[in-house]
């Protein structure tokens, strides 16, 4: 039976609640404090706007206010370390489930920054270039299921109420693992609930075989 395993990327295999504290510390020091407190008003907008955080549109208009603003903060955002902030045991649970099926980093967000950012974290190199970036990946799912058909799937993510979508559509098809990690951890599902539950992303890599593909 040929299996894929979908995983997310933020508060799963990376501590992106860490990553964006350090984040807004980077760019405090590249910009004053008012346009670093404009620079995040504008990234909640855009957010706002398009369901998923888009760095790049974040920047053009950050610039297009402050045209005088130097390249600072455009480093301190595209060249962040995020390979810092891969939670302990990410690579060793992915290599795990590398013996269960093929594992694809599937994550929400925008089509430019998003897949930088999975590259410079080490994830990309880790699932061997499978990486499918885009918004709403619940609404997007026959288009997951286009490219990497499967028999089985089993979907990683920290969000209660992703999990329970997809369920809800791949009924029978799907394990669904919730991470508790991340601040959307505590987020009751609505609908069907998971059908493993782990507090770390590292506890996969000794979850047994038979707990995730039937």
């Amino acid at each position: 039976m040929k299996t894929v395993t979908l995983l997310d990327v933020d508060n799963t295999l990376l501590d992106n609640d860490a990553a964006k504290d350090a984040l807004e510390r980077r760019i405090l020091a590249a910009v004053s404090e008012e346009r670093a407190a404009r620079f995040w008003s504008l990234y909640e907008d855009v957010r706002r706007e398009r369901g998923v955080v888009d760095f790049p549109e974040t920047l053009r208009r950050f610039h297009a206010i402050h045209p005088d603003a130097s390249d600072r903060v455009d480093r301190a955002v595209l060249d962040m370390p995020y390979d810092r902030f891969l939670y302990p045991g990410a690579l060793d649970a992915i290599a795990h489930l590398a013996t269960l099926g093929t594992p694809v980093i599937l994550s929400d967000g925008d089509r430019r920054y998003q897949p930088r950012k999975i590259e410079r974290s080490g994830l990309a190199a880790a699932v061997r270039g499978n990486v499918i970036v885009t918004d709403h990946k619940a609404e997007r799912l026959d288009e997951v299921l286009r490219r990497f058909p499967a028999d089985h799937y089993v979907l990683i993510d920290d969000k209660a109420a992703i999990l329970a979508e997809v369920k809800r559509r791949l009924d029978g098809r799907v394990t669904t693992v919730h991470v508790l990690q991340g601040h959307y951890a505590g987020e009751p599902p609505d609908g069907p609930a998971p059908d493993v539950v782990v507090q770390r992303i590292g506890d996969l890599a000794d979850l047994p075989a038979d707990r995730l593909v039937p």
